[in-house]
């Protein structure tokens, strides 16, 4: 069989170059439409049976593509058999069909980029609750550019287009713009391996490099924290990598997330009964309406310095954004409690000497 199409081939080579070309452009048509009656039938009855929504889609984004697709190769074969490597005809046709294959491409893989990157960012947000709007615009734009210039970088070189000069070129618009956006890259790079690796969500409540506050933001390039004073601080993503975090959302021994442990100090006079202040205080711990009962609530006796008796509280806030309200309720339920038993607590003395 192949040593039959081998002396038809000949034949039309024998033939000349109108031969050639009516022969070469006659089977693109013929494989155009073979091509599209397989398309159409059987690919098109399989993807229908499919339940599968994402080769649907493909199908219809891909089908001007196919459709067009073959009778281009076509034609650059024909010419490409035809001409010489040097002749105008090989590279007008041949390179001229190859170029608007390759935009077909690239408009085919913009369009893809637009159809499924989008909901890809999206499911990460829905799960990560990050805001990555930033670089979900960032990264479709990059894959768009990129599959564009490959596209129009490959066609000018089917063409005999000299490439290099552009080429060299844009490797050092590359390493410039690298070297000015150093420290960009550093921040996308730090927010995407926070992505991964979450040492905070967003509402979470935190201590990082010295700020203590809620994250209302967490974004590729920068963290956002408000305080307890109502200020924002805005802290680079690289200046968090390494950083030792305290996350008060995290690490509870409770069944519930967001409970965390108030723990403090309180000191009575040295001649207090520590029975009793302790039962005060551990009394205050139980009655607290922000507190949950605990096995390792307790009441400690925690030193005894030369003016005071030193006592450690130990107990857990059902939600950490009510600490501060539940160190002052046991606090003043406390005093109160000290006033009505009579204990008192110290106070400093200064001690005035006279030199006669």
């Amino acid at each position: 069989m192949l040593e039959v199409v081998a002396e038809y081939l000949d034949l039309v080579e024998d033939a000349g170059i109108l031969a050639q070309l009516g022969v070469g452009l006659g089977a693109s048509i013929l494989a155009t439409f073979i091509f599209r009656a397989i398309i159409n039938g059987p690919v098109l009855r399989q993807i229908e049976k499919s339940e599968n929504l994402y080769d649907d889609r493909v199908f219809v984004l891909a089908t001007p593509l196919l459709n067009v697709g073959v009778l281009l190769t076509g034609i650059w074969i024909t010419f490409q058999w035809s001409y010489e490597a040097d002749s105008f005809y090989r590279s007008a046709f041949a390179g001229g069909s190859i170029a608007i294959l390759l935009v077909m491409l690239a408009q085919f893989m913009t369009s893809l980029v637009d159809e499924f990157l989008p909901p890809i960012f999206q499911e990460i947000d829905d799960r990560t609750h990050l805001d990555l709007s930033t670089m979900q615009t960032i990264s479709v734009s990059a894959a768009k550019v990129i599959a564009w210039l490959a596209a129009i970088l490959l066609a000018l070189d089917q063409m005999n287009i000299d490439i290099t000069p552009i080429l060299a070129s844009a490797t050092i618009l590359t390493l410039v713009v690298g070297l000015a956006l150093q420290e960009t890259a550093g921040n996308l790079v730090s927010g995407m391996l926070m992505l991964i690796d979450k040492p905070f969500a967003k509402g979470d409540k935190v201590i990082v490099k010295g700020v203590k506050g809620k994250v209302v933001d967490v974004g590729i390039m920068t963290t956002k924290i408000r305080t307890g004073n109502e200020r924002m601080v805005i802290i680079p993503n690289t200046s968090l990598s390494g950083q030792l975090v305290e996350n008060y959302a995290q690490g509870s021994s409770l069944e519930n997330p967001d409970s965390m442990n108030l723990r403090f100090r309180m000191n009575t006079t040295l001649d207090q009964d520590p029975e009793l202040v302790k039962k005060i205080m551990k009394k205050a711990l139980d009655d607290c309406e922000y507190t949950v009962d605990y096995h390792k609530t307790e009441v400690l006796l925690y030193d005894i310095t030369e003016t005071a008796l030193v006592y450690r509280l130990d107990c857990w806030v059902s939600d950490y954004n009510k600490e501060r309200k539940a160190k002052d309720w046991i606090l003043i339920e406390i005093l109160k409690q000290f006033e009505s038993q009579g204990v008192s607590i110290p106070f400093p003395h200064l001690t005035v000497k006279r030199e006669e």
